[in-house]
């Protein structure tokens, strides 16, 4: 039986040896209109190839014999008044979980880098806030090494995945209308945002040199390449630059939410050449690590899928709790577009989980109204809220490569594009109110969101409505202060009467009568 803990759950898997396919198909349950049959060599080929142009990928999988594909059911956080949910794959013909040959470990001490070296396990890196990441001779040993650390009671031991996740296809191109919808405009009357407050973009690569986006530029820095402190995209990989313009564009035509507040970069996945994204957790830990250490008020997450890893949850508490020295930096993490239950991470409690709405204020389904019945915002216990998601104008890669020819595109979509607009809606907040803490911001996000579509309270579909930046931020600025009004409980202070003579006569008198 092989297993692995995570989340306090221990979760049973199953693995497919590409090697062992020949040239049949690889086994994987169909999402949505996305086909099941997916050709063994083909899909081999595809993964070399991914792997072949990073050598972080390359350190992580030596031996391409060893690609297998991760099967398990697991179960969606239950909503609200009911036991469990329903269990979803973890591995589908949309997004897919890889094993590679190493492991990633918390909170070792020397006894137990003794007891790994013995098992056979070296050490290849060193990450921040003591992760480390261990390699073995084959994949059958990591989760033999998972159980021997987690029976000695590491901070953490979980095999490191490499996913594997689907684009959905773009929007048509149509007018402007998600900033009047969300009312940035009464946001900008309080603030267009502070420079010391920075928006992290945990992406496939940022367009740090466009002209838009480069003043607004802080840090950048790339975990799935080698170009080192630069989180330069490659090729047509436009999708963080469409994050960061949503929050940052100091463009007049395609602003952004927070034009006047900094960016933090982090390139942490690429296109395998397929039209998928493809990247590891230890890389993607560090990142988020290294953002919130870099000074991250905001971490923008617009992916996701896949198995759930005690590396990437952890790394996620350290900076909602950590951040801002102390205060915690907000996370905002997209809720998925198969229209299913919420996958890996954005069914993590406690965080700004996103779904996506259109410009009749409608949760985006296959069948809303905007027309685009390819996708449809997932749903789940812990939806948040909604934000815009379809026809979004933002930043595209500059010149010929990215989404459209020039440097914008007016069809980015997906909860990819609902996600840096909460990002950017508590960049505002923060800015407004630097004192308050990421919990405080989490919960205005809520109470000032527009009820939709008849809702009167929270639902799995809606979470507490859709963003209003304009009521947000208004709130976030008055938040914390002194009370308006006395507190419950308290008397009040009885105001003197007025004196005059003739009460005091008679105060007078009955002071001589007691006498």
């Amino acid at each position: 039986m092989l297993r692995y803990k995570a989340l306090g759950v221990w979760h049973e898997v199953t693995l497919v040896n590409l090697g062992d396919l020949g040239g049949g198909d690889v086994p994987l349950p169909a999402v949505g209109r996305r086909a099941a049959h997916i050709s063994a060599p083909a899909y081999t080929r595809t993964i070399e190839q991914a792997i072949g142009a990073s050598s972080v990928l390359r350190s992580r999988i030596p031996d391409l014999g060893n690609v297998a594909v991760v099967q398990a059911d697991v179960a969606a956080r239950p909503n609200y008044g009911t036991r469990r949910g329903a269990m979803s794959p973890i591995s589908t013909s949309s997004t897919q979980t890889l094993l590679t040959q190493t492991v990633i470990a918390e909170g070792l001490r020397q006894a137990d880098f003794a007891a790994a070296k013995a098992f056979g396990a070296t050490v290849i890196e060193e990450g921040l806030d003591g992760k480390v990441l261990l390699r073995v001779e084959s994949t059958e040993q990591v989760f033999s090494l998972v159980e021997l650390l987690t029976q000695r009671e590491v901070g953490s031991a979980t095999p490191n995945f490499v996913r594997r996740i689907a684009r959905i296809n773009k929007s048509a191109p149509t007018g402007a209308w998600s900033h009047n919808k969300i009312g940035v405009a009464a946001a900008w009357a309080i603030t267009r945002g502070s420079a010391d407050v920075k928006v992290a973009v945990l992406d496939e690569g940022v367009d740090t040199a466009h002209p838009s986006l480069k003043p607004a530029v802080v840090a950048e820095k790339d975990f799935i390449g080698s170009n080192g402190n630069s989180a330069m995209p490659a090729g047509n990989d436009a999708h963080g630059t469409a994050c960061a313009g949503i929050v940052l564009s100091r463009d007049n035509t395609f602003p952004g939410i927070a034009p006047n507040c900094s960016l933090i970069a982090a390139r942490i996945a690429m296109d395998d050449g397929s039209g998928h994204w493809i990247f590891d957790d230890f890389a993607t830990a560090d990142a988020i690590d290294w953002c919130w250490r870099q000074g991250a008020a905001v971490l923008s997450n617009s992916w996701g899928g896949g198995a759930p890893s005690d590396a990437i949850s952890r790394a996620f508490a350290r900076a909602r709790t950590q951040g801002r020295d102390g205060l915690g930096a907000v996370v905002a993490i997209a809720a998925g577009n198969s229209q299913i239950p919420i996958d890996f991470p954005g069914n993590l409690p406690g965080y700004v989980t996103v779904g996506a709405s259109n410009p009749a204020d409608e949760r985006k389904t296959k069948t809303s109204s905007d027309g685009e019945n390819w996708w449809g915002s997932n749903f789940g216990a812990t939806m948040h809220l909604l934000a815009p998601g379809v026809f979004i104008w933002t930043t595209d890669i500059s010149g010929p490569a990215g989404y459209d020819p020039g440097d914008f595109t007016k069809t980015f979509n997906g909860t990819s594009s609902a996600t840096p607009a909460v990002a950017g809606a508590a960049a505002l907040m923060i800015s407004a109110n630097p004192a308050l803490s990421a919990a405080s911001i989490r919960n205005l996000l809520g109470t000032t969101a527009k009820k939709i579509q008849g809702q009167t309270t929270w639902t799995p579909e809606l979470g507490w409505g859709r963003v209003n930046v304009g009521s947000a931020v208004a709130a976030a600025k008055v938040a914390g202060g002194p009370p308006s009004v006395k507190p419950a409980g308290k008397k009040a202070k009885k105001t003197p009467k007025k004196t005059t003579k003739k009460t005091t006569k008679k105060k007078a008198k009955k002071a001589r009568e007691r006498k």
